[in-house]
């Protein structure tokens, strides 16, 4: 049973964060798909580029002062030092909330960041940001005081109020990009009304405010989340952006989102997965205990996800003809690149996660020097390649990022490596689902699905034939899942 205020393990929190992060990214995915059916092309690149501000705001916002307040709240007994951390993280957060508000809309006066957008969606899109500041600190205090349960639910009703309001305003009123922005301002208003509620017996009153350690901290963690965060979101902010006047309307921004939707699904997996296992590796003991820890969640990333990115770089014409309309069949070809991309996303992100739970200071180093390659790629190619430069520097970002954590991962772990029969193995297993996909790529829409269905179906025994499956799996997932019992405050 839920509880907001009460206190889970961490083995329950661990649930609960796999939980939230399933729904979360469901929701979220059948939003995406959902309003490519509700809006045009053109306001459908619109709200893709809202999406993206809102996403890169809420990395941003929750990377630096609440993973502080969460750490402090988790380690520091004494309850003065506490209190002044919470004051300082919230007030921190708030300022730091309204700056990046004020940094949209002007950016939004002079750049035109979200295309066409009207003074109703501007407005919207920049009280959203400000109360984002807010939220963000009250999931940092949730996480510190391991209410994951008001947390989860904070979230999720966020994600939720925004899809049913955005079905409402926009399929049936008819609003469109003006009414999306309303929905993404009434789920994050009532996502901080969630919060105070599952938060209120903790929040300090007046009294000393720890300015200079939680800001010191706060910009030395924040740093490379932030960075990371802005990997996932540049790209369609700077389409937008730099395409202007190079021929990339808001209907092409609409095709490359489309792609991305696809093509980033799997990382949402592969983001719970990493989240799962984080409070594990912290807690190791060892160079070898990390190692195994790392290697437990890294095996499932070919194991289940790589299978469907080589679905969608070998096929992608039939998954998109079976979610988005016709017009977006043009997609494919960004499809493969953002999928390339995508790949080294996930890699980066279990990279970046281990080495975060480790306190390992070259993260912070590494991945802006990601970002900016990223960002050099995307001021060079938009212009000369639209979409397709975009999706080719989002390949760049993500596997210079995941190239410079697994160069520091090999230096301090010395991780053992997978023995070749193994990666044989594994090769042998992909075989019949390369072969039926190059069957889809020409079928009709119809057999090309059920062939990519049978193709799955078979690289699935074939793992288990070939026992590429271990029991060691099997029982790390056990462990992640057992023990989610809720403890009262």
């Amino acid at each position: 049973m839920m509880n907001l205020t009460g206190r889970r393990s961490a083995a329950g929190g661990g649930v609960v964060l796999i939980l939230r992060f399933g729904l979360g990214a469901v929701l979220n995915y059948g939003f995406g798909v959902a309003l490519a059916w509700l809006l045009t092309p053109a306001e459908f690149g619109a709200v893709s580029v809202l999406q993206n501000v809102q996403f890169l705001c809420a990395m941003v916002l929750s990377a630096g002062f609440p993973w502080v307040l969460a750490a402090t709240i988790a380690k520091e007994p004494d309850h003065r030092v506490v209190a002044a951390t919470y004051r300082a993280a919230f007030l921190g957060n708030i300022v730091l909330g309204a700056g990046l508000a004020a940094a949209f809309a002007a950016a939004q006066l002079s750049l035109t960041v979200v295309p066409a957008a009207s003074a109703v969606t501007v407005a919207c899109v920049t009280a959203m940001i400000a109360v984002l500041g807010l939220t963000s600190a009250l999931g940092g205090g949730l996480q510190g005081e391991r209410r994951f349960d008001g947390y989860g639910v904070m979230q999720i009703s966020e994600i939720a109020v925004k899809v049913a309001v955005s079905v409402l305003v926009v399929g049936v009123l008819g609003l469109g990009v003006g009414g999306v922005a309303v929905s993404f301002l009434t789920g994050a208003v009532l996502s901080a009304l969630i919060g105070v509620r599952a938060l209120a017996d903790r929040l300090p009153g007046r009294g000393p405010v720890a300015w200079r350690r939680t800001g010191a901290r706060a910009v030395s963690v924040g740093l490379a989340s932030s960075a990371f965060g802005a990997v996932l979101a540049v790209d369609v902010i700077a389409l937008s952006v730099l395409g202007q006047g190079h021929g990339v309307t808001a209907a092409d921004v609409a095709l490359y989102q489309a792609a991305m939707v696809l093509a980033r699904a799997p990382f949402f997996v592969g983001d719970a997965l990493s989240n799962a296992v984080f409070p594990f590796i912290a807690g190791a003991r060892g160079r070898d205990e990390v190692d195994g820890w790392f290697r437990a969640a890294f095996r499932w990333l070919p194991l289940a996800l790589l299978p469907v990115q080589i679905v969608l770089i070998v096929a992608p014409g039939p998954v998109l003809g079976a979610l988005f309309p016709p017009h977006y069949a043009q997609a494919a070809g960004v499809l493969r690149w953002l999928t390339v991309g995508t790949v080294g996303l996930i890699a980066m992100d279990v990279l970046l996660k281990t080495l975060n739970a480790r306190e390992v200071g070259a993260v912070a180093r590494w991945v802006p020097v990601a970002l900016a390659a990223e960002v050099l790629a995307l001021v060079v190619l938009v212009p000369r390649w639209g979409v397709t430069g975009a999706a080719v520097a989002f390949v760049a970002g993500t596997w210079a990022g995941a190239a410079a954590l697994a160069r520091i991962y090999l230096r301090e772990y010395r991780p053992q490596w997978f023995d070749r029969r193994t990666v044989l193995r594994y090769l042998l297993a992909l075989v019949p689902l390369g072969g039926l996909l190059a069957v889809a790529d020409a079928a009709s829409p119809l057999l090309a699905l059920a062939a990519i269905g049978a193709g799955l179906v078979l690289y699935a025994v074939a793992v288990v034939r070939l026992r590429l499956l271990r029991d060691d799996d099997i029982v790390r997932v056990r462990r992640l899942l057992r023990r989610h019992r809720v403890v009262r405050p």
